[in-house]
C-alpha cells in the first residue's frame, strides 16, 4: 500500500515539475507582429522575471507609441502597489489569510502576492507594447492546470488582481492608457479563469 502510495505521489509531483516548465504567461516574445528589437526585449527581461530597463523601454515605447512615463512609473510602484491590493483586499475578507481560509497557511498568501507581482510585470510589457492580447495559449493552460493541482483559490487571486487593477489605473496619466491597461488586465482575467473543456 505504502509503495503504491509513494509512486502516486512521485508521479503527481513529476507532473507539477512538468507544468512548472511550461506554465508561462507572456507570448509577446512570439508575436511575430511585434518588432524584432520588442520581441528579443521582452523575451530577455520574462526570462530573467525582471521589469524592463530604461533603454528597453525607450525602445518599445517608441515603436509602440506608448508612455514612457507610464511604463516607467508602474515599474517604480509595483512593490508599493501589489501590497495596497493585498491590504485592500484583506480589510474586505480578512477570513481569507485566517484558518480555513482560502489563502492559508502564510506561504499560500506570499505565493499569491508573488504571483500578482510576476503578473503586473507582465500586464507592464504588454501596455508597453500596446497589445492588449499579450498570453502564450500553451503556457496559460499548463499555469490553470498548476493551480488547480497546487489547489491555488481562483477566487482570491481574482479579487486581489481586480484591486491591482483599480490602483494601477490611478498610475496611468490618460484615458486612452486606462482604457489599454483595463483591457489588458480583463484578458489575463478571462484566460486565468477559462475552465477546462472536457470532450
Amino acid at each position: 500500500m505504502n509503495e503504491k502510495l509513494n509512486n502516486c505521489m512521485n508521479k503527481e509531483s513529476a507532473a507539477i515539475n512538468e507544468l512548472i516548465k511550461i506554465a508561462k504567461v507572456q507570448g509577446l516574445s512570439d508575436d511575430l507582429t511585434l518588432d524584432f528589437q520588442v520581441r528579443t526585449a521582452i523575451k530577455n527581461a520574462d526570462k530573467e522575471k525582471r521589469h524592463l530597463t530604461q533603454e528597453e523601454i525607450r525602445k518599445i515605447c517608441k515603436i509602440s507609441g506608448t508612455s514612457t512615463r507610464d511604463i516607467s512609473l508602474i515599474q517604480t510602484k509595483s512593490n508599493d502597489l501589489v501590497t495596497a491590493s493585498k491590504k485592500e483586499l484583506l480589510e474586505e475578507q480578512p477570513d481569507l489569510v485566517k484558518p480555513g481560509g482560502a489563502l492559508y497557511p502564510p506561504e499560500r498568501a506570499e505565493a499569491c502576492w508573488s504571483d500578482c507581482w510576476q503578473f503586473l510585470r507582465v500586464i507592464n510589457y504588454a501596455y508597453a507594447c500596446n497589445r492588449t492580447k499579450f498570453t502564450n495559449p500553451k503556457g496559460m493552460a499548463a499555469l490553470r492546470e498548476l493551480y488547480k493541482k497546487m489547489g491555488v483559490p481562483m477566487s482570491g487571486l481574482s479579487t486581489a488582481l481586480r484591486y491591482l487593477e483599480i490602483l494601477t489605473l490611478e498610475v496611468v496619466g490618460t484615458a486612452k492608457g486606462k482604457a489599454q491597461l483595463t483591457n489588458i488586465f480583463e484578458h489575463l482575467m478571462q484566460e486565468l479563469n477559462i475552465a477546462a473543456v472536457k470532450t
